[in-house]
Formats: structure tokens, sequence, C-alpha cells
């Protein structure tokens, strides 16, 4: 069976680089979708639960292997659910994170092409007006963009199309995320 083969089209992505809204838009999605949030922000947090609040970020080979196995365990819940599912983030964004963070990507690239979303991805890109920075998001807006072309770059690679969600109010973006997963 191929990677093309085992696509799910009921299975959304919506990525894009930390800050560009996804999280928001994703929560104003019509109940009759299901929602898989942002692994990464939960692994942060566990971390600093389990070390202490003044742990700061784990190590990036920690990080890495935490969000795969987040995102897997996603992916297969998914599964089990019937109807749309949009993911904050898939098992593609954990090469994205390797490779930003300068770590053994090859997991991760394993992992992608046995866990398979729609063809179609939905990203949202950089936007400065909107980015904003906190106790977990701590890159400046720069960063933020070249973190973006190597999600980008990633998903291309693995043979995904990326939509891009339109800036405008949160209401309309999630409106065009909402019409979007429903049109398959």
């Amino acid at each position: 069976m191929t990677s093309a083969s085992r696509r799910t089209p009921r299975l959304h992505i919506v990525t894009g680089a930390p800050g560009t809204g996804k999280t928001a838009i994703i929560q104003q999605l019509g109940p009759a979708i299901h929602r898989m949030p942002e692994p990464a922000r939960a692994v942060i947090a566990d971390y600093r639960l389990i070390e202490g609040p003044d742990a700061g970020q784990p190590p990036v080979e920690v990080f890495v292997d935490l969000l795969l196995m987040r995102s897997i365990e996603q992916h297969e819940a998914a599964q089990k659910l019937d109807g749309l599912v949009v993911f904050d983030r898939g098992v593609p964004d954990c090469i994205a994170y390797a490779e930003w963070l300068g770590t053994d990507r090859g997991p991760s690239v394993d992992a992608a092409d046995r866990y398979r979303y729609r063809h179609e991805v939905l990203v949202m890109r950089p936007w400065e007006d909107i980015y904003t920075t906190d106790d977990e998001r701590t890159m400046t807006f720069d960063m933020v963009v070249g973190s973006q072309e190597v999600v980008e770059g990633v998903y291309q690679r693995l043979g995904y199309a990326l939509v891009e969600v339109p800036r405008g109010p949160i209401d309309e973006r999630a409106a065009f995320v909402e019409a979007f997963v429903g049109s398959e």
C-alpha cells in the first residue's frame, strides 16, 4: 500500500508556524467537527509540570520525541471517531520541528509515511499584526517566518498540497476552514 492510498480524506490538518492563529480558528469550528489540539503546548506544559515551573523548554530531542508520540496518539484516536477531524498540526510537523531544532528527523519521517491525512493541507502563514509571545511561544517574528519555510517545505516534500487560509477576521477564517473541510 502506498502513502497516497493511505491518505485519509476526513482527517484535515491546519498547519503553520507558531502564532499564526491556528488554535483560535480551530476553536471556532462548529460542533460537527472533531478537533485535535496542538500538541507542542501540551508537551511543554507537561514538561514544566514534571520538572518544575522554571524548567523552561525541554531538551530538543525530548521535545521532538514527545511531540511525535502525542501526534501519533492523536492520529490513532481520530481513526476511531465518526465524521470530520481537524488537527492543529499533524505528524509532518514533527519533521519540521526536528529540522528546525537540529535533531534526528528519522522517526518523524517514518511516522509521516505511515500516518497520513487529506492530501490538501490548510496552511496559515505568519501575520505580524496578530503575532504574540507568551510563556510557551518565545520566538521572534523573524524566527516564525523561518520556521514557516521549514513547515511548508516538509509538507511539500511529503506530497501534500498547501491551501492558504486567507487573512481576515477570525470568524471569516474559521468559516473558510469549515467550508473547506466540509467540501469533500
